[in-house]
């Protein structure tokens, strides 16, 4: 009887929670790309701005599988290291601290992002509840983690160029060090999360 209440009473709490925003794969696109870029539509530290984002992971992610296409491109994943953008990074960061949900992915994603680890991004680990207490320090390193990832990416495609014979050995230093302070930068986001989260704690 107790157990049938509630299950009942459970039941009932999720059909009255909100929903995430349906939208179009395209719109998804441009909404995720927006909050990577720290520009999104809605504040992720809000309700209706979590919404937003599951939104767009669920119709974006649903595209993808459609497509055959694994999504997000998970780090540490052998052979998809390189392929990782900002907008991945952003997303996992956002599933890392909470503000979107494992059911928001298609498999196979769903169930490795379950057991993701950040293996080559120590600086984002451990942010799952952060939200609660630094969620604009948690936003603050989704972008910036998302902007290394650019300017790491930028940096490889000039490497490559030079590979190829065509000099641009100061375009490439001038990079390097566009790299390095967005490096600098996402630590100090990930350090200030942490200092948050001890404060929290008392100590």
């Amino acid at each position: 009887m107790k157990r049938g209440l509630a299950f009942a009473l459970a039941a009932a709490l999720s059909a009255c929670a909100p929903s995430p925003v349906q939208m179009p794969a395209a719109r998804a696109s441009e909404v995720l790309n927006l909050f990577a870029a720290g520009a999104g539509p809605a504040n992720i530290c809000s309700r209706d701005g979590r919404l937003l984002l599951r939104g767009a992971v669920q119709a974006y992610s649903r595209e993808m599988q459609q497509s055959g296409v694994a999504w997000p491109v998970i780090p540490g994943v052998e052979g998809e290291a390189e392929n990782v953008t900002s907008v991945d990074i952003s997303v996992m960061i956002a599933f890392a601290a909470g503000f979107v949900k494992t059911s928001d992915f298609q498999h196979p994603a769903c169930g490795m992002l379950t057991h993701l680890t950040f293996l080559q991004w120590p600086e984002i680990q451990s942010i799952r509840g952060a939200a609660r207490v630094a969620c604009d320090e948690v936003q603050g390193l989704q972008q910036a983690a998302s902007r290394f990832v650019v300017e790491q990416s930028r940096l490889a495609q000039m490497t490559h160029v030079r590979n190829q014979g065509r000099d641009t050995s100061e375009r490439l230093r001038r990079q390097s060090v566009r790299v390095q302070r967005a490096q600098e930068q996402m630590q100090e986001m990930a350090a200030m999360v942490e200092a948050r989260m001890r404060d929290a704690r008392g100590g």
